[in-house]
Order: structure tokens, then sequence, then C-alpha cells
């Protein structure tokens, strides 16, 4: 949801976004990130800890099956709807167009083009980064973490079973391998960006050059997947006893603790265009998962966890996918029919609800008709190879 916010005040308002900072919300895709590593890796680790005799890598067969069936068939439907019948799809990069227009959109009739964006490869290829679905290009950084995460499990496992290093280090050693080629990577940020001769931060960032591409790439990302895959760790190790009573007790709070220097830090970062700001970002939203997961990993309540339990929350985060993809286009068509208002603060406030009421209704439509009976098909299927 702050990731909408972010877009359609930066897009409709963007004098009154710049002026209040609000854009700083879109930050929180970083949790995205973060959360996805802990969440996929948490049943790898959790294996790893298992008796030698018996421990079995999940199947990487229904890892396959259920991320494809998580995000392909929502953005596939999504994509095609907003190129073919609304014909709001970006057609050239948004980077070279002006705020709060649609220019640049339509519908996409190459079919190199369409084939990149079908396949999400787009934010590999210069000429077509940012193009199709605006926010996609997360999806296709996300489907790179995927497709590693499984080589790197067949690894630690491999080691696992022909080495006396004990199991929660060798799962250290996997996480660690993915922040450090990205800590390495995004060394390397600085000489890319003087490669491409584009001086424009937000054109380096964003722009039809090989220098977005690079900064976009799992190479430059995949320490945010790390961070909540050393969180997964930390949980697991928790679960079974294995760091002393006294500290799994206080897990917590010295999380919550961290959190203040290591914010300082990130702000620091991001205020100085540091390229590990977002590194930052990825630890802060680690110790935030270890805040509200570590008392249920010792078998206790938690307060926040019941918070994010309760109905509306769950409803939003069933829709999250849908949402995330729906909103850029949905702004578009409503500014194109002239329904946003201007940019003012209450005109701010008006497109934001505005937008979301829009792009809720259309997300609950494809995720009962598309996503929900996708993921479900998918769950029939793992049983059957049970």
């Amino acid at each position: 949801m702050s990731v909408v916010v972010a877009h359609v005040t930066g897009h409709s308002s963007p004098k009154t976004a710049a002026s209040t900072e609000i854009g700083l919300v879109g930050l929180s895709l970083i949790f995205f990130y973060v959360l996805s590593g802990f969440l996929l890796f948490l049943p790898y680790v959790r294996a790893l800890a298992g008796e030698r005799s018996t421990e079995t890598m999940p199947s990487t067969k229904n890892f396959v099956l259920h991320r494809v069936a998580r995000i392909l068939p929502g953005y596939l439907v999504i994509f095609l709807l907003v190129n073919f019948a609304l014909q709001a799809a970006y057609v050239d990069n948004p980077v070279h167009q002006p705020l709060g227009t649609e220019d640049g959109t339509g519908m996409i009739t190459d079919w190199r083009q369409l084939l990149a964006n079908l396949t999400l490869v787009q934010t590999y290829l210069p000429q077509y980064i940012q193009t199709g679905l605006n926010p996609s290009w997360s999806l296709t950084l996300e489907y790179a973490f995927y497709a590693v995460l499984p080589l790197l499990a067949m690894a630690l496992f491999l080691m696992r079973r022909r080495t006396d290093i004990r199991p929660l280090r060798i799962a250290v050693i996997g996480a660690s391998t993915l922040a450090a080629v990205a800590l390495i990577g995004r060394g390397f940020i600085p000489m890319v960006n003087a490669a491409t001769g584009v001086t424009d931060p937000t054109l380096l960032e964003w722009g039809d050059n090989w220098a977005a591409v690079f900064s976009r790439s799992l190479l430059t990302n995949a320490d945010n997947f790390a961070a909540g895959m050393l969180a997964a760790v930390l949980v697991v190790a928790i679960e079974n006893r294995l760091i002393g009573e006294a500290l799994s007790r206080r897990v917590r709070l010295l999380g919550a603790v961290a959190l203040l220097p290591v914010m300082m830090l990130c702000a620091l970062l991001v205020a100085t265009r540091s390229p590990y700001g977002s590194s930052a970002l990825g630890v802060i939203c680690a110790l935030l998962i270890l805040v509200i997961v570590a008392p249920l990993a010792r078998g206790q309540d938690s307060a926040i966890a019941r918070w994010l339990d309760v109905a509306p929350v769950l409803h939003v985060g069933k829709l999250s996918l849908s949402i995330y993809l729906w909103h850029f286009p949905v702004m578009l068509v409503l500014g194109r029919w002239g329904v946003l208002a201007g940019d003012t603060l209450l005109g701010m406030s008006y497109n934001v609800a505005v937008v979301l009421a829009a792009t809720m209704l259309v997300s609950t439509a494809t995720y009962y008709l598309i996503e929900q009976p996708a993921m479900n098909m998918a769950r029939r299927y793992r049983r059957r190879w049970a």
C-alpha cells in the first residue's frame, strides 16, 4: 500500500509530494524482498537443521510450481488487460515522460517488446526497461531470486551430507554468499555508471541504459533477500533451542534496540546517495521481522503478530500482488478520464483515496478469478506429487 501512495503522489501531485517527502514510503518495497528471503528460505533451514539421516531438501518441483502459480497467472492477465483493453501500458520508458501525464503509454505492438514483458525479462534490456506495467521490474528481480534459491539450497544440502559443519552454519554460509555477491556488486555501481556516460541520478536508476539494468539486478540487490534469510536462520536456532536461553529471550529486545542506530546509518547512506543505502534498509526490515516473530519461535505470544492477523490486514495481504500491479495503470486511466485532482495537499490526498478504492475493486476481481484458482490448482498438483 505504501508503494501505491508513493507512486500516486509522485505522479499526480509531484510538487506536493516533493515538499512533503512522502515518496520515501516507497522504500518499503525493500521489506517485500526481505520478507520473501525470510519466508522462502525458512523451510530449507528447518530441513537442514533436521537429523542428517532423515533430512530431505524441500521439493524443487513444488517450489517452482508454487512460485509460478503465485505470480505469473495474475501478472499475465493484468498485463494483457492493461496493454490491449485499456491501452495504458508504457510503450516508452516513463522516466523520459512528464509527470502527471499518460505520455509514453498505449499498446505495445512490437513483438520483441511484447515477448520481453510477457516473460518478465524487460528489466534486463535497456531499450525495454520500465515498459509495460511500470512496477513489474521488481518481479523480474523476484524471479531471479526464485531461480537462484533452489540451486543454492542444493549446494547447502550437499555440504550438509559431505562435511561436519553444523547445519545452521551452512545456512549462514548460503545467506552470506548472496549478501557478499550484492555488496561487491554495489561496489561496482559507480564504475558502471561512469562507463555509461550518464550523469543524471534518475536516469542512472531508471533510464534506458545498462547502469539502470545493473542496479535493478540480483547482482546488486541479493543482500536484501539475504537479510531475510539470515533472520530465518536465527528463528530456526531459537525454535531448536540452539542458542542460550538468556540470549533467546532477548532477541526481540536486542532487535528493537538495534533499529535506531541502523536507521540513522540508513538515513546517512540514503542522504549521500550511497549504493549501500538500501542494504541498510534491508537490515532494518530483517530486524523488524525478528521483533515480530521471535516470540512466536519461542512458543510465546506476539501482540504485533496478532494485530497483523486481523481480517482487513489479511485481506489486503491476499490482494497485494494485484494491488501492486494494478495501481499504476488504474491511476493512468483515472487521469485520462479527468477524475484525479490537482497538485495540492488536499488534491494529493483525494488522488490516493480514489486510486486506492478503484485499485482494490479490480484487484479483488483478479485475485478471486485468477490468482486464487491458480494457487488452488498448484496445491492439487502438489498433493498428486506427494
